[in-house]
């Protein structure tokens, strides 16, 4: 299998992390005006800022992922603007906890060892 990204596109603010395949196509074509068929990769950050999610088109069928992180919170612009536009290294620094706009680890005061 060979996943064939062309673009990678956040959304800002939160999303209901209860909405499976059908309910963030939807949020792609209504709140972010974009095609889900074009071969491009959505992420979707929940509110308390502990789950992703993202969307893809293979061509024949979607593909849905999810990663929840309990440990630390995603750095994730509130704003609900517009739709972001990011790099494969942002999304990988993303998705291992680092704030690629500062750049450091976005810890979760209530989860740190002492």
């Amino acid at each position: 299998m060979q996943i064939d990204v062309k673009d990678i596109y956040i959304r800002p603010g939160y999303t209901s992390m209860r909405k499976g395949i059908n309910g963030l196509v939807d949020t792609v074509l209504g709140c972010m005006d974009m095609d889900p068929l074009g071969g491009d990769l959505f992420v979707f950050c929940g509110r308390n800022r502990h789950s992703l999610k993202m969307l893809y088109w293979s061509g024949d069928s979607f593909w849905l992922l999810q990663k929840r992180n309990l440990r630390m919170t995603f750095a994730w612009p509130n704003s609900e603007l517009e739709v972001l536009n990011i790099s494969e290294r942002e999304l990988s620094m993303l998705l291992e906890g680092i704030d690629c706009w500062r750049s450091n680890p976005v810890l979760d005061a209530a989860k740190r060892v002492k």
